[in-house]
């Protein structure tokens, strides 16, 4: 029994098309799915590759539907609209009809029995992730036109989100959530709306016993970190790059995080040990590395490098890379060609260039993104929704004024 003055929670219902933590895109909307669990009872609307199912997963309930396209459909947008732009085609004006079709039809069958999912959740508020997700803003309207929507961006550097196709989400919410500060000014440039479009920052933390427990790998020699998405026998940009920096900073300590395994530089004396799985092994190499070097693009923001920081390490990073903004910020430096990345470097290994653009770095990181606590109000707030009390939560219910 509910008591006077008393209301259920509110429910929302988060459309993603990744609900997983492998991506950044998938953790981040994971995180903001959790800020707003503090406060409502969420129910995830996902597709799937199996029969629909409905399951916990921790403090979400997620509507799994039986559907195996999401994957493949995006793939198949991104390539789609990738060789468009190299013919010249300008985003901001309409796209061919052959092309727009294809694009609907990846968009939409994906969601196509989402709109009966949502009817049997009747959710106060829906947060789709994913600027471009047409799909279920269409399962969103099919459902009820006037409910409220928020949208987890996830544009990060991406041009794509910028085709004129997506307009629709984004002008169809109620506010709009980024994770970094350069992601909203970029979608304030395509849309305007400075006042519905929100910087919430990302809830990390540096674990302090990165820095007691053993690192087998480099020790706390000061070393140089070079993190790459290659294998030690690809031969690509990244691998290439590493080499480089194996090769011109041989007279010291470097260690390089292959793919299939981790490579140790010793003064000369070279040792290939197990892949770098755990993200807990991968921080105490950030926390005692001198310079942590990323060659990777990541797909949102650069969760990796703000770790760095975090730890007082400073970054380098490719002046392309979502990550970018964090070297801005005074964490670090970046390239633009493989002469700039061994100067960057040789800069930061310099022991008092390290400490001050470490110090910087990390103030600028803890502000933004090292507390939890700010995350959640900031994502609360954005969402117009009452933060609760952990009694009220427990049984499911806010307190209203009457």
């Amino acid at each position: 029994m509910i008591s006077p003055g008393v209301a259920p929670l509110p429910v929302i219902a988060v459309l993603s098309p990744d609900w997983g933590s492998s991506s950044e895109s998938g953790w981040f909307t994971r995180q903001v799915a959790g800020a707003l669990a503090t406060a409502a009872a969420i129910h995830v609307v996902t597709p799937g590759n199996g029969p629909a199912t409905v399951r916990p997963d921790g403090v979400f309930t997620v509507h799994r539907m039986a559907s195996g396209l999401g994957d493949k459909a995006a793939r198949r947008q991104d390539l789609l609209l990738d060789a468009l732009a190299e013919t010249g085609h300008d985003p901001a004006q309409p796209i061919p009809a052959d092309v727009s079709a294809v694009l609907d039809a990846d968009q939409a069958e994906p969601w196509f029995n989402a709109h009966e999912v949502l009817a049997a959740i009747a959710p106060d508020r829906v947060v789709i992730a994913d600027s471009r997700n047409l799909g279920a803003l269409g399962a969103v309207d099919r459902y009820d036109r006037s409910l409220p929507v928020t949208l987890v961006a996830l544009a990060g550097g991406s041009t794509l989100h910028a085709w004129r196709p997506f307009t629709p989400v984004a002008e169809r919410a109620e506010s709009i959530l980024t994770a970094t500060d350069a992601e909203r000014l970029h979608l304030v440039e395509r849309h305007g709306r400075g006042d519905a479009i929100h910087h919430v920052g990302a809830p990390l933390a540096a674990n302090p016993s990165a820095l007691t427990e053993p690192n087998p790998w480099m020790g706390d020699t000061g070393y140089l970190l070079v993190i790459t998405d290659s294998t030690a026998e690809d031969d690509d940009e990244q691998a290439d790059l590493a080499n480089l920096l194996r090769m011109r900073f041989s007279d010291g300590p470097i260690g390089v995080v292959y793919r299939d395994g981790f490579l140790a530089w010793n003064y000369g004396r070279q040792e290939i040990t197990w892949a770098v799985e755990r993200s807990s092994d991968l921080a105490r190499l950030m926390a005692w590395a001198r310079v942590t070097v990323d060659l990777r693009t990541p797909d949102l923001f650069g969760r990796d490098c703000l770790l760095s920081l975090l730890y007082g390490t400073p970054i380098v990073v490719d002046a392309q890379s979502p990550a970018n903004q964090h070297a801005r910020h005074g964490g670090g430096l970046w390239y633009q060609s493989a002469n700039e990345l061994t100067w960057c470097v040789e800069s930061l290994m310099d022991p008092r260039n390290a400490a001050a653009f470490g110090a910087q770095g990390r103030a600028y990181a803890e502000d933004g993104f090292g507390s939890t606590d700010r995350f959640i109000t900031r994502v609360l707030e954005a969402c117009r929704i009452e933060s609760v009390t952990h009694q009220d939560r427990a049984r499911g219910q806010i307190a209203i004024t009457i």
